[in-house]
């Protein structure tokens, strides 16, 4: 309730709602006027849409008001007659996806026809609204480097690609926290989250660019008549046919002598062909349409394994052996990265505005070796051929929408999908995987796996004119589905970060200090006990409510609300020993934690409301402003742990080594397994008996679950929810040219977090001179677990929560010859957690969550995207596309577990996807740390061009060349990476003293002066990329 008080307290302060309407259609809003500028009363209006025929006939209000409601995206002339008056025909009036254009008829007296072409004369009015519609033209003429349509997303203001997944994030959210529509229904998937085709999607198409027909952005402050979304959605309409044959057929190619090298001094050597086409037509005249297309991308890249850390070892008897290992993985290999998407749509529409739509999309991929080292253009690893494997994803969408016109004030739209994803990946090695920050080898620690799921929707809405009122409502069902076969550590995992890179190689190999292969305490082995199965469903389901209120001509209002609910699964708990002895502890924070249930999220209300305002009467000028709350829905990924982690057998779950006061090597040792006769090639894999003894120490196996680590989804567990605020203003200086300004505010709260809460109280280690805080799970300083015989247990929390504020300049022009789009906003993004759905632990001390807030990954403080187009002489035309930020936080990492914690990964720009380490951060004075996101990485800039050149022949048929340069100018892009994130300790444990920060923290270029190799590129060198297009 109080956030209900706080949300209406901004609309009293006039914080208003962006305004959209019906889903994948459009609306046409009008008022009928005679020459004195009076009210034409019950005046008769057609609507007619110029490629299909389609036909809606309807008689105006007494105030001269008339709306034509759910109408499909596309070309209309607007007939007007009205007695003593010359009939008004408005042609060519564009209906975009989710729009509502503002037409203003005025009649002349007498009986001649008036025919106004709008496209050319006419300034389109749309309802005021915060978004960008990426249309027909913009979609075929612009570069793009892959033809996938969500690429095009980020032309659009506040929208960039999150780090960690590589999704869309509006506003500084979560990518896994966007809505990705097409034609109404979701496009998500609902396990990872994301758009379909998961990770694949970022470097594959999956729907077929040439069935695209538009696209809507929303960013902030949507209807009430979507969800699922604590930031904004895109909204896709696909193609249809229509009264005359239409299509196209493509050929591209990216050869690898186009490009340039990176700035590594490597040749880029990817070729990608992509080639198909579509086309659309009649089976029957103003009846029924159909339409199809298909598209297939062939690529392949090499890539070599190169370890740059160990070029600066010196080579010594001590780390020989595991030094030489290394330089024996280094090989080159090739990736592939192949996929095939089809689109087939079929509508039959029936006299009055009724239409039948059907649509089934397929996708298929393929990519070998590709399953570890992310895109196609990377060209150096440090993962091993046999960290690798090959990933393939298939997807199959069926969707039906019938939409019925009852009446020109009454119409019903109904949609029902069903979609589908099939994701296997396998593995390049049986062998234990050995991780530390030179590199990785040995399989791969997710791998192999298969997943699958389906997404069910339903979702009606009815729509009721009233006056000068529209009212929706309407509901939606999701019926989830999954099965997974995946568990990490299936044949075991060595983690050897025990300090520099030398150390670690001496620790690797035989001899030297550290005698005994794994013998040092810090050295970790984990390995899976489970049989790696979750089979689960979950309910989504949501009623809305909403009416835009047209109050006059120059002031609209909007409201509504929704609400969502959330049936999620249960666990399976019947493993009662370890259940009974988790539900008994007292755990940090002094919590308690019971396995055996996950809440459901049914208390999701969300009002929203907003205005549209026009000063003036000639609509020029528009004030817009929106309030509201908005719900996420959580990927099932994030619940599957809890459903199988504490059931007989369990699903997911590892045992870890080593025992306290003892290593990895005594452990194994004690159960006859000697890892000094095993070489680094050849290290043994371990059965769940073998590890359930050695965890035990006595050689025997009595309690199978000793040092066991589980992940749960905490018992307060609930989605992420979001205020949102926002105020803007747009101009029309001309009938073609538009500027503006938009503010807007989220604060989000409720985000997922991963906490280990089978910790102690810290205490400080009387020896360290740091003065640090130590949870004691680290040798020689121990401190038991609240839990005895359980090692991690993760609950995945709803504790974080995150801050946008920003403002964004806006001006775009169209015209005959000249069409161009600017935007530039300065913001800022605030967190204490930006973990996405991995299980990794992103913070540093688990009692003190609260010195976690800082700047978020995603703070980029300023962002810049444009795109400009201009039809030259010669039948050529010339395109162009720039985006560009500011670099993102960098948390800066102490490079090893110095709190005592467990908890270390390496941190990564590209490796881990985000930059952020999971290990502790530099102290700047004993008990000082310092802060999170402290450090800024180098900003990112990139400039595209395509020139287009056509042969028209025929009526209506034409050949057009083309010819793209990716990264016109070659910017290089460098971010700091790996291993150039860690600055170090920053005070001597044993002396207080302050450490400066390594030499390679945000090292840049290497002594001699080229870049250092540890480093990584965003996005790729100069490359050129030409094709032949046939249009008809």
């Amino acid at each position: 309730m109080r956030h209900i008080v706080l949300l209406f307290m901004f609309i009293a302060a006039a914080q208003p709602l962006r305004a959209q309407s019906d889903a994948n259609k459009g609306q046409i809003v009008g008022t009928v006027y005679d020459p004195l500028r009076a009210f034409v009363p019950n005046a008769k209006v057609q609507v007619r849409n110029k490629a299909t025929g389609a036909v809606r006939e309807f008689t105006g209000g007494p105030e001269g008001q008339f709306r034509a409601i759910l109408l499909d995206a596309g070309s209309y002339d607007v007939r007007v007659d009205a007695q003593g008056f010359a009939q008004s025909v408005y042609q060519n009036v564009t209906v975009n996806v989710g729009s509502a254009v503002n037409l203003e008829v005025t009649l002349q007296l007498g009986a001649a026809e008036l025919e106004i072409n709008v496209a050319d004369t006419f300034l389109p009015i749309e309802l005021p609204n915060p978004t960008t519609t990426i249309d027909l033209t913009t979609i075929e003429d612009l570069p793009i480097n892959g033809r996938r349509f969500q690429d095009f997303a980020t032309l659009t203001p506040t929208v960039q690609v999150d780090q960690e997944r590589g999704q869309l994030s509006f506003l500084g959210q979560r990518g896994i926290n966007a809505n990705v529509m097409i034609d109404g229904s979701d496009y998500n998937n609902p396990f990872f989250g994301g758009i379909r085709g998961g990770e694949r999607s970022n470097f594959i198409v999956t729907v077929p660019q040439s069935s695209v027909q538009e696209f809507q952005a929303v960013t902030a402050g949507y209807s009430p008549e979507y969800g699922r979304s604590s930031g904004g959605l895109l909204n896709v309409v696909t193609k249809s046919g229509a009264n005359a044959l239409h299509g196209e057929s493509f050929y591209q190619i990216r050869h690898k002598e186009l490009g340039k090298n990176t700035p590594f001094g490597i040749k880029i050597l990817e070729t990608q062909q992509q080639f198909g086409g579509g086309a659309g037509g009649a089976i029957k005249k103003d009846k029924l349409f159909w339409f199809g297309a298909i598209e297939r991308q062939d690529a392949k890249s090499p890539e070599a394994v190169r370890y740059t850390t160990l070029d600066s070892i010196a080579l010594n008897a001590n780390n020989q052996e595991a030094y030489n290992y290394y330089r024996s993985l280094e090989t080159g290999f090739q990736k592939t990265n192949n996929a095939t998407a089809l689109t087939g749509r079929a509508d039959y529409q029936i006299s009055g505005g009724s239409r039948l739509t059907l649509r089934y999309n397929f996708s298929d991929a393929a990519a070998e070796n590709a399953a570890t080292v992310g895109g196609a253009t990377e060209t150096l690893t440090t993962s091993a051929l046999n960290n690798n494997g090959t990933e393939k994803d298939r997807t199959h969408t069926g969707v039906a929408q019938w939409t019925q016109t009852f009446s020109p004030a009454l119409v019903n739209d109904l949609r029902f999908s069903v979609s589908q994803e099939v994701r296997p990946r396998t593995s390049n090695s049986s062998l234990p995987n050995v991780t530390n920050s030179i590199g990785q080898f040995g399989a791969q620690r997710f791998l192999p796996n298969t997943q699958d799921d389906r997404r069910t929707q339903i979702n009606d809405g009815i729509s009721f004119i009233r006056r000068s009122h529209i009212f929706k409502v309407g509901g939606d069902y999701n019926y989830l589905t999954t099965f997974q076969d995946f568990g990490f550590n299936q044949f075991g995992v060595f983690l050897t970060n025990v300090g520099t890179p030398d150390q670690i190689l001496e620790v690797l190999s035989l001899g030297g200090p550290t005698a005994n292969r794994f013998d040092d305490p810090r050295v970790q082995y984990q390995l899976q006990i489970g049989n790696r199965l979750a089979d689960f469903h979950m309910h989504q389901i949501a009623f809305y409510a909403q009416d835009s209120w047209r109050i006059t001509n120059r002031f609209s209002l909007n409201y509504g609300f929704r609400w969502e609910g959330q049936k999620n699964p249960q666990p399976v708990a019947n493993n009662t020993a370890v259940i009974d002895k988790i539900k008994a502890a007292t755990l940090l924070n002094a919590t308690h934690f019971d396995p055996t249930t996950t809440p459901d999220a049914l208390k999701q209300w969300m009002p929203r409301v907003g205005f549209t305002y026009s000063p003036e009467a000639s609509n020029k000028t528009v004030i817009r402003g929106h309030a509201g709350i908005f719900y996420a829905a959580t990927p099932m990924l994030v619940l599957a742990n809890s459903t199988n982690n504490f059931r007989l057998p369990p699903g997911d779950v590892s045992l870890a080594l080593p025992r306290p006061g003892s290593t990895v090597y005594r452990d194994l040792l004690a159960i006859g397994i000697d890892l000094n006769r095993n070489t680094l090639d050849s290290l043994p894999v371990l059965t769940p008996d073998q590890i359930a003894r050695a965890a035990a120490g006595t050689g025997a196996a009595p309690d199978p679950f000793a040092n066991a680590r589980f992940v749960a989804t905490a018992n307060n567990f609930t989605n992420p929810r979001s205020l949102q605020t926002g105020l803007g203003v747009e101009h029309a200086i001309s009938n073609n040219w538009v500027v503006g300004a938009q503010f807007n505010y989220l604060n989000t709260v409720h985000l997922e977090r991963n906490l280990d809460e089978n910790l102690p109280q810290p205490q400080i280690n009387p020896a360290d001179a740091a003065k640090r805080p130590n949870f004691g799970q680290v040798a020689p300083f121990r401190i038991p677990r609240p839990i005895a015989g359980v090692d991690r247990l993760v609950l995945r929390e709803s504790s974080a929560r995150s801050m946008y504020r920003g403002v964004t300049f806006e001006a775009k022009y169209r015209g005959r010859r000249y069409q161009a789009g600017f935007n530039y906003t300065v913001s800022g993004t605030y967190s204490d957690d930006d973990n996405e759905r991995s299980s990794s632990l992103y913070y540093q001390t688990a009692t003190d969550l609260r010195s976690e807030y800082s700047v978020s990954r995603m703070d980029a403080r300023n962002q810049i995207a444009g795109y400009g187009l201009v039809n030259l002489p010669g039948g050529i035309t010339a395109t162009g596309s720039i985006r560009a930020r500011s670099g993102f936080p960098i948390d800066a990492s102490a490079g090893q577990d110095l709190n005592g914690d467990g908890n270390y990964t390496i941190p990564g720009v590209v490796t881990t996807g985000n930059g952020a380490s999971t290990s502790d951060r530099p102290y700047t004075a004993p008990g000082v740390s310092i802060k999170r996101n402290a450090y800024r990485n180098r900003g990112f800039k990139d400039i595209d061009l395509r020139l287009l050149k056509s042969f028209p022949f025929g009526e209506d048929k034409r050949i057009e060349f083309s010819a793209e340069m990716f990264n016109l100018f070659n910017f290089d892009n460098i971010v700091y990476d790996r291993t150039n994130l860690i600055y170090g300790p920053g005070i001597n444990a044993l002396t207080g003293a302050v450490v400066p920060a390594f030499s390679t923290f945000m090292q840049l270029r290497l002594p001699g002066g080229q870049y250092d190799p540890v480093n990584n590129q965003l996005g790729t060198p100069f490359q050129a990329q030409f094709g032949l297009r046939y249009f008809f």
